[in-house]
């Protein structure tokens, strides 16, 4: 994007007012908390005060006043502070004044009074032409002043200042809450947050259109709706804390995420025009996000509630109650006679925790968590039916008509749902999914279900039933002994070989099948030379038979290595 198209973005005129649609001026940018250096001129005990340079930096805030005579003092400064000083022990060496005012600049004070005397009867060149550069203001008294009056004067308006900050946002945060009290409009609280800011104010839903206070022109409006989408909304943003974002040389947009239960739900931020937000800005930004995140978080529970009719239909296909499809796709909203029918998915979602199991719906860890589920589905284009069920969560997703790849949409969902849950249930949880075929007819939806059910039965498997292989057919055995014995047959001699003399013949095979017999990628996986490799190929041979890599021999053999893998649970650490 262009700096000129950029540039435009915040409808402000030069000298900081807003001009909405209609052309008419409204609200000036309110400066009535911030105490800058502009403001410290007016004060009486300035009057004999003159700017000698850094005119462009009169706007600098002002948070403490501090003498400092010596730069070597420069550490105990914090920034924004206006510096009182009579130049002595740097008014006449250059070396040493140009130290101090680079010192007071790099700690960040807000300005430099020197007063005019024996030490520096005049400001040199060198101090101005310094100050000029950085936007420094370097200001010069006239007279003898008492810098006791000057401390004591404007700490007292700082002071002052502060103290109607906290009444004016105690006064904000009560009708704040009113207005959440009243059921307000988010529209509504982002119009009485903007009158209270005074410049352009925004919400972005991470689903749907946002919303300006003041209202923009569409161009403008279209322009900033995909810059805050792009910097905010995408994947690799995405920020989950209050940050500062450029838009130009001269504008920046202070944002806030608005988060509920770990889940950010939108964003809400003002646009700068030269200005820097202070605390007043930061805490009434920070209360407006409190009020909008418990508005957002009651329609989602008001929505939940109206979806109850949903989840008591899903209760009735996980227990097959429903058998009728024509009937079922009525209840989901779906044409029978439609051409194309939406597929479905059937998920478990399953969570081992250090606590007894949850068999009452409502005690569930994740029962409070299902709203925000919901969301995080809905913004990757699934429909979704949940409903929670002890330490487990049953979800029905329907596509929609906005899918791309269902697979990689699904799995960033769970992934987002996964770190949902770590971040409220705590990163000791165990979070497992299984996920069944998809799947057009939903009257079997139990079937499918039945399928994730089996790959959580599965700890070595993967979330997706079509990706269980051969451990499709291991699920389906229920003869112990039959496969206990098929393992001893054919790997037998390998397993007490392995057990008397603590080799790894097994996981050699393993792996040498997995790698199509490559003896060299076989070796590295196992980091082991190529002659070690060699010898444990020998001795296998000698332990199986010289036709152990015959086709019949070797499929038995992969067989009864997943076999041993299913009945030990041992996990798959080498895959292709």
């Amino acid at each position: 994007m262009k700096r000129e198209a950029r540039d435009d973005l915040s409808p402000f005129c030069g000298n900081g007012s807003y001009i909405l649609s209609n052309g008419r001026e409204e609200y000036r940018l309110n400066k009535e908390f911030t105490f800058t250096v502009a403001d410290v001129l007016k004060r009486p005990l300035f009057q004999h005060a003159e700017v000698t340079a850094g005119s462009r930096g009169l706007s600098r805030p002002i948070r403490w006043v501090h003498v400092l005579e010596a730069a070597e003092s420069g550490s105990f400064l914090n920034g924004g502070e206006l510096i009182l000083s009579t130049g002595v022990g740097v008014g006449d060496n250059r070396e040493k004044r140009l130290h101090y005012l680079q010192e007071l600049i790099e700690r960040k004070a807000a300005g430099l009074c020197i007063e005019l005397g024996e030490y520096i009867p005049e400001i040199p060149r060198d101090l101005r032409e310094l100050a000029d550069h950085h936007d420094f203001p370097l200001i010069a008294f006239l007279r003898p002043v008492r810098f006791v009056d000057i401390t004591l004067d404007l700490h007292e308006n700082i002071v002052n200042r502060h103290i109607q900050a906290l009444r004016d946002l105690e006064s904000y945060s009560r009708d704040l809450q009113r207005l959440t009290l009243q059921g307000q409009s988010l529209s509504r609280i982002l119009t009485h947050f903007q009158g209270v800011v005074h410049t352009q104010t925004f919400f972005l839903p991470m689903d749907g259109p946002p919303l300006f206070a003041p209202t923009m022109s569409q161009t403008v409006q279209n322009e900033l709706t995909g810059l805050l989408k792009t910097s905010l909304l995408s994947a690799t943003a995405s920020p989950d804390s209050t940050g500062l974002l450029p838009i130009s040389e001269r504008k920046q947009i202070l944002y806030q995420p608005i988060t509920a239960m770990g889940q950010t739900l939108a964003y809400l931020g003002v646009i700068l025009y030269e200005q820097e937000p202070d605390e007043f800005l930061f805490l009434t930004l920070d209360y407006t996000a409190t009020a909008i995140a418990q508005i957002l978080l009651r329609k989602m529970f008001a929505q939940e509630r109206e979806l109850d009719h949903q989840n008591q239909l899903l209760d009735d296909l996980l227990n097959d109650r429903l058998r009728n499809e024509e009937q079922i796709r009525m209840l989901l909203g779906i044409q029978s006679n439609a051409s194309d029918i939406p597929l479905y998915l059937a998920v478990i979602m399953e969570v081992h925790m250090e606590r007894p199991r949850y068999e009452e719906e409502t005690d569930s860890p994740l029962h409070d968590l299902v709203v925000v589920f919901r969301t995080i589905l809905t913004r990757w284009k699934f429909r979704p039916l949940v409903r929670s069920k002890g330490s487990r969560l049953y979800l029905l997703l329907i596509e929609t008509g906005q899918m791309i790849d269902k697979r990689k949409q699904l799995k960033e969902a769970m992934t987002e749902i996964e770190r949902v849950c770590r971040k409220a249930l705590g990163s000791e949880a165990e979070i497992r999914f299984g996920v069944g075929r998809p799947s057009d007819r939903y009257s079997e939806a139990n079937r499918q279900f039945q399928e994730a059910e089996q790959v959580l039965s599965c700890p070595i498997a993967g979330p997706f039933f079509e990706d269980l292989g051969i451990y499709r057919l291991l699920l389906q055995m229920n003869d112990h002994y039959a496969l206990n014995s098929f393992i001893e047959d054919y790997l037998g001699p390998l397993l007490r070989y392995d057990e008397q003399h603590g080799s790894q013949l097994v996981l050699t095979l393993r792996i040498f099948l997995d790698q199509n017999c490559s003896k060299q990628e076989t070796s590295e996986r196992l980091f082991i030379r190529r002659q070690t490799l060699y010898h444990r190929l020998d001795k296998i041979r000698d332990l199986l038979g010289d036709s152990y890599m015959s086709p019949e021999h070797r499929l038995s053999l992969e067989f009864a290595l997943r076999a041993h893998d299913w009945v030990h649970k041992t996990p798959r650490l080498f895959t292709r």
